[in-house]
């Protein structure tokens, strides 16, 4: 698949940034590996940590109208790709692939979660594999598939996956399957509520 329709699949997928009234996401200077410091914006793929990282960004700012909005996950990922972003993975998440406790998800992959044995139909007939930012999210899917299609959901196992390598697989490999990224039903529950 051609980085474009990668791209069109991810930005389905919102992930949030503390943001200026305009929009503009805030920006914070990091270092890596003791170079020279620069500023990035920050991407939360979990709301509820955006929201904690907005309150922080008011007690520690005089800026006025901060709130978070939600970022489309292709963009973000073209921008960290480029180290001109930092996607941070869901602290639950990253705990949840196997992370040791206290864990810093700065700088982590971000972790997917998929069930190999359940696949969906695209539009044109083809497979795809659903890929879950969210764990939970991942072991709900293989329930329903169970009550639907019948076996034992302990007989079904939900694997990790880093985001990076599924759009590498996808972008490199030509007999991988499509995958239909699906973002945590807590971040479209935000966004459904905060739209109401």
């Amino acid at each position: 698949e051609g980085w474009e329709a990668i791209q069109s699949d991810l930005d389905r997928v919102p992930i949030f940034t503390v943001a200026t009234p305009e929009g503009n996401p805030l920006a914070y200077q990091v270092t890596i590996n003791a170079d020279q410091p620069y500023t990035v914006p920050f991407f939360y793929c979990d709301v509820g940590d955006a929201l904690r990282e907005l309150e922080g960004a008011k007690n520690n700012t005089t800026m006025e109208g901060l709130d978070i909005v939600p970022f489309p996950l292709g963009k973000a990922f073209q921008l960290w790709c480029k180290d001109e972003a930092v996607i941070v993975p869901s602290k639950q998440a990253v705990m949840q692939a196997g992370a040791p406790p206290g864990t810093n998800p700065v700088g982590q992959q971000v972790p997917m979660f998929a069930c190999l044995e359940i696949m969906e139909e695209n539009e044109d007939g083809t497979g795809v594999l659903p890929l879950f930012m969210s764990l939970d999210d991942a072991n709900a899917a293989v329930k329903e598939a169970v009550a639907e299609d019948g076996g034992r959901a302990e007989d079904l196992e939900v694997v990790c996956l880093s985001l990076s390598g599924a759009v590498e697989q996808l972008a490199t490999i030509p007999e991988t399957p499509g995958f239909h990224f699906i973002p945590p039903s807590t971040s479209m529950k935000y966004i459904s509520e905060y739209l109401s």
